[in-house]
This record gives structure tokens, sequence and C-alpha cells, in this order.
């Protein structure tokens, strides 16, 4: 008697823990992380853009994007007309780590970077350069061309919601800092200046100089880019 229940109750058991068993692959299978192809149009204080991602595990995944934004500014100041234009191009490629497996992100990355200002002021009265007063009867105009590192290096958090999730349609954001470094100015000066004296383009060359540096040292603020950018994610 003893025998027939103790072999009763191997085969309820067995059954039962074998169910278990099957079904810890499909809750492990429901908490897998889903590592498809990812695309993401964005919009971001880098300009417009897009990107790509692949997720490679539960906590890591590879990004890279493009973006592009440019602004003309026309105007007259204090005698001066102003044609500048803005542009913020750039590509980047990014490594994501997901510390908790899910749409929380750590980022960093390097990007080529083409962002700039150029343009041409033109005056119409007289006007300073490097702490010396020209007229426009000397001066035509002023080219303006002002670049950054070409290699920015970046660092920032996020979340992709799409991220350890099965669902094609997502939201991402990003926030962080690119390190652009000391802006580079160049001045070009078209001038109707006589050689009157030998030290004549000598002189105007020391003054564009130190116009140069003057100008460097305002847009060194901007060594450290903000990045906030924000889009919707395809999952596929």
């Amino acid at each position: 008697m003893k025998t027939f229940f103790s072999s009763l109750a191997l085969l309820l058991f067995f059954p039962a823990l074998y169910a278990q068993n099957d079904r810890t692959p499909a809750a492990s299978a429901e908490m897998d992380y889903h590592l498809g192809f990812r695309i993401a149009p964005r919009v971001s204080t880098l300009g417009g853009g897009i990107e790509v991602a692949k997720g490679l595990s539960p906590r890591f995944g590879l990004r890279g994007g493009f973006n592009y934004f440019s602004y003309q500014y026309d105007a007259t100041e204090e005698d001066v007309s102003y044609d500048l234009e803005l542009e913020l191009k750039s590509f980047g490629i990014f490594a994501d780590y997901h510390p908790f497996k899910g749409s929380f992100r750590i980022s960093g990355g390097l990007l080529l970077n083409g962002n700039g200002l150029s343009g041409k002021a033109k005056p119409s009265g007289s006007f300073d350069i490097g702490d010396k007063t020209y007229t426009s009867a000397e001066i035509n105009s002023i080219n303006l061309d002002v670049s950054y590192n070409s290699l920015a290096p970046y660092l920032g958090v996020g979340w992709d919601t799409t991220f350890g999730d099965h669902e094609h349609w997502g939201f991402t954001f990003d926030v962080g800092l690119i390190y652009s470094g000391a802006a580079k100015v160049a001045l070009g000066v078209n001038h109707n200046l006589t050689n009157t004296t030998p030290n004549t383009d000598t002189d105007l060359e020391t003054r564009k100089q130190k116009e140069e540096r003057d100008l460097q040292e305002e847009l060194n603020n901007l060594e450290w880019w903000p990045v906030l950018s924000a889009g919707i994610v395809y999952q596929f």
C-alpha cells in the first residue's frame, strides 16, 4: 500500500514540476530584450536629424545619426550691415549602456563636428578693428569664419522606451554635453588703405589679430555645447 501511494505522489508531483519548469523559459522569454533595429527622427539643439540604433545585449546598444540646421541672419546695427549664417551639421556614433535593462541609458560617443558660423560685415560709417577706428572708405568689408574641433566627445543620459520592449513604436529623449573645444576665429579684411607708410599693412594685420583674439575669447563660452534631443522611435 505504501508503495502504491508513493508511486501516486510521484505521478502527481512530476507533471506539476514539469509544468513549472516549462513555464520558466516562457517567463524568461517575456523578459528577453528585443535586439532589433530602431530608427528615430529627432529634433535637438544640434538641429533636425535621424538616428539608427541596434541592440547588442540586454544592457548594451549602438547608435549612429546625422543632424543638420542652418540659420541666416541679415541685419544692420550701428552702421554695419551683417550677413551671417549659422550652420550646425554633425554625424555621431554612440555606445549606450542600460544599467537596469530598460529604457534608461548612459551614453558616450564621438561626433564629426561641422558646426560653425560664417558671414560678412560691411560698414557704412566708422567702426573699430582691434581698438583702432577705421572709416567705410578705408575698409570695404570683413569676412568672418568661426569653427570648432572636428572631433567632439559626447556624454549624456537618455531614455528609449522601445529598448527592452516588443512594441514597434516608442519615444526617445536625451540630455548631455558635447565638448567642441575652443573657437577658431578667422577674419579677412578687404580694404582700400594705401601703403602711405611702411607699417600700414603690418598695423592692420596686428589690429585684425587682436580682434580675432577678442572675439575668440567671447566665443570660448561655447566650448561645451548642451544637447537636448527628443524623437519618435520605430523598432523592427
